[in-house]
């Protein structure tokens, strides 16, 4: 037992015994809350690059934890939080699972493998922001028998030659290796790099915050404990 903890008082000094108790009690508690809220981020992180793909370190960053300020003295009133940033506010979808919709009403722009450079687990090349991407402009589609697969072969031509982007079917196509060996034969490859026609999509729950928070409540007291033993309690 430390010296602090054999601190005799006498008949008259109670109440500053029960003062000197109250605040270390009010200080193990504030510690065991804060030391809480700092494991809960490590293991919300843990959780994190384990079950999604983190393309960068943005997500992450964003995972983040506030103290109880030193100057709360009343045990009720301890708290400590551990979440997401604004910045991040879409892992709380994670969490629960739900509908994702554009916040403007327009339909999602959802890239696709091709256009992260073939790695899924990669961002979206700059080149291939869709802000930065020229479409071919629209025309009216010809009509007459015979005339619709050429149509869509003159639109691949010109997509190939001027590097522009190919709408089609609700999807956004990069177009390359055109050529025609024959009248008859031509060829081309297509790339579809974004899906355009979906006005939602659905997430499924995958809990991250919550298994991370559970696994460290569990050793509550052993920190309570491990904090009051440091004041000699």
């Amino acid at each position: 037992m430390s010296d602090r903890a054999k601190k005799v008082y006498d008949a008259n000094s109670l109440p500053q015994m029960f003062d000197d108790i109250k605040r270390e009690l009010v200080g193990a508690a504030r510690d065991t809350v804060n030391i809480k809220a700092a494991k809960g981020r490590k293991e919300a992180i843990k959780n994190v690059k384990n079950d999604f793909t983190t393309r960068n370190n943005f997500t992450t960053s964003q995972i983040q934890f506030t103290q109880a300020s030193e100057g709360i003295h009343n045990i009720q009133k301890i708290q400590s939080f551990v979440g997401v940033t604004e910045k991040a506010s879409y892992m709380a979808r994670q969490e629960t699972g739900g509908e994702r919709r554009n916040e403007s009403g327009k339909n999602l722009a959802i890239p696709t493998d091709s256009a992260r450079g073939g790695n899924r687990v990669s961002p979206v090349s700059r080149s291939m922001y869709l802000r930065k991407l020229k479409r071919l402009r629209k025309k009216r589609k010809e009509t007459h028998s015979g005339f619709e697969k050429s149509w869509f072969v003159r639109k691949a031509y010109i997509a190939a030659k001027y590097n522009l982007i190919l709408p089609y079917a609700g999807k956004l196509f990069k177009v390359s290796d055109f050529f025609k060996p024959t009248r008859e034969n031509v060829f081309f490859k297509m790339d579809m790099i974004y899906v355009i026609n979906q006005e939602e999509t659905t997430t499924p729950p995958t809990p991250w915050l919550l298994p991370a928070c559970e696994k460290v409540h569990a050793g509550s007291q052993a920190i309570f404990n491990s904090q009051m033993k440091k004041r000699g309690l």
